[in-house]
């Protein structure tokens, strides 16, 4: 589910500036500085930008974001600052949206409905005295629980280098395929070749978010990755017991089945840019779980980060496991 808010997050995204005695004009270029930003249970996008166009209290914002877990997304949407509410669709649901000035403060509340459960968004757009930083913090309330983040955009100076705008073929709510982000120079990315994921990785049980799943007590994965290849032998000391069991996978996007804890799993595997995709599915009590694990190398390689996004019939939650690589002695 919080895929799917977070994609909602950000196309309702709004900024304001300052002024005692009008309202601001939240016009401008802005691009998400992510080390800034608080992306509380999620992973960050690659990048971001907002083009907002406003004559109030007509506001227009075009979104092109990169990476992170609901992928590449491209979208025009269209508000109004006059109380109205608006309908826009994202993600294929019908997101309304009603907005209100508070003091120099746009405040942005949204409603969708998700597997017949409602859930709400509060946005509230805050700019810099000098109206060079925006920052939006959002509260989103659903019957799986509540989380907040706090996204920090810098404005873009005219004739600065920024990444690529966003086409003119963009339509209102829609979402589309947009090219990937230049790779940052130091990575893998940016040398033209995929991470290699192996060595021996144990898992940091402090650092990690299980969400409603109970934590593991240990965990070691070893990982060897030639090519398209990738054999992961998993030695795990979960709360229900400990399990060992090995994935062969190939990163060339065909389906691998495997055999997990009695589990038969089928897998796909494929790179998104630096970071590794993998969506499996699986029954489990005559139930169909799908689970996407994103994983993601830090630029020293001594980090894996394994974004994982579940859902069932019983509903979705997401983990996010820390892995820190083990140095041979």
């Amino acid at each position: 589910m919080r895929k799917v808010l977070v994609a909602a997050l950000s196309i309702t995204a709004f900024a304001v500036s300052v002024s005692a005695q009008s309202k601001p004009n939240l016009s401008g270029t802005w691009v998400l500085d992510t080390a800034k930003s608080d992306f509380g249970p999620m992973p960050p996008p690659d990048s971001r930008i907002d083009v907002i166009d406003h004559n109030d209290p007509v506001i227009k914002d075009t979104v092109t974001a990169k990476g992170g877990m609901q992928g590449d997304i491209q979208g025009v949407i269209n508000y109004t600052t006059d109380g109205k509410e608006v309908t826009n669709s994202l993600g294929g649901r019908d997101v309304k949206s009603t907005l209100a000035w508070e003091g120099n403060n746009l405040v942005v509340n949204s409603k969708l409905t998700f597997n017949d459960a409602e859930v709400s968004i509060k946005n509230v757009w805050a700019l810099s005295d000098d109206a060079k930083m925006l920052t939006q913090t959002a509260h989103i309330t659903s019957p799986m629980g509540e989380f907040d983040q706090k996204l920090v955009f810098n404005k873009q100076e005219a004739g600065a280098a920024t990444a690529t705008a966003p086409s003119s073929a963009a339509t209102n709510g829609s979402a589309t395929a947009s090219a990937k982000p230049a790779p940052v120079v130091g990575t893998p990315a940016a040398n033209g070749a995929k991470p290699n994921f192996s060595g021996t990785w144990k898992l940091d049980v402090t650092k990690s978010d299980f969400g409603v799943l109970p934590p593991d007590n240990a965990r070691t994965d070893v990982i060897e990755q030639t090519d398209s290849a990738m054999k992961v032998s998993v030695s795990q000391d979960a709360a229900d017991g400990k399990r060992d069991y090995v994935l062969n996978l190939t990163t060339d996007g065909k389906e691998a089945v495997n055999n997990a804890g009695g589990l038969e799993l089928k897998s796909t595997v494929t790179f998104e840019g630096a970071n590794l995709v993998m969506s499996t599915k699986l029954k489990f009590q005559d139930n169909d779980v799908s689970i996407k694990d994103v994983w993601q190398l830090s630029e020293d390689g001594k980090t894996l980060t394994r974004n994982g996004h579940l859902e069932s019939p019983m509903g979705e939650t997401d983990q996010k496991l820390i892995f820190a690589k083990v140095t041979p002695q």
